[in-house]
């Protein structure tokens, strides 16, 4: 067990985000963000983001991509994440 709240944080962030899941996870939402640049819906170093209408970040069809505002992005995830808690607490469990 980690002796602080520091070394917590760290162990448990590379649990998670150093995991397979974790990064075949980000490697198609950044997939998803270079379609939409190519697409020219978004360019690099503006304040939006591609959301996926559905969870499963993995689906880069058109009909599951859209382009919102930063912060109405993250309200968003935060609604869903609230709806399904257990998304992350399991994977910090094991």
């Amino acid at each position: 067990m980690a002796t602080n709240s520091k070394e917590y944080n760290a162990r448990v962030y590379q649990k998670y985000w150093w995991s397979a899941k974790a990064i075949k996870e980000r490697v198609a939402r950044n997939a998803a963000r270079r379609l939409m640049i190519k697409k020219g819906k978004v360019s690099k170093g503006d304040s939006l983001e591609i959301d996926h209408k559905n969870w499963v970040s993995k689906w880069n069809w058109d009909w599951n991509l859209r382009v919102l505002s930063r912060l109405r992005n993250r309200i968003l995830w935060q609604k869903k994440a609230m709806k399904n808690r257990t998304h992350v607490y399991n994977i910090i469990k094991k």
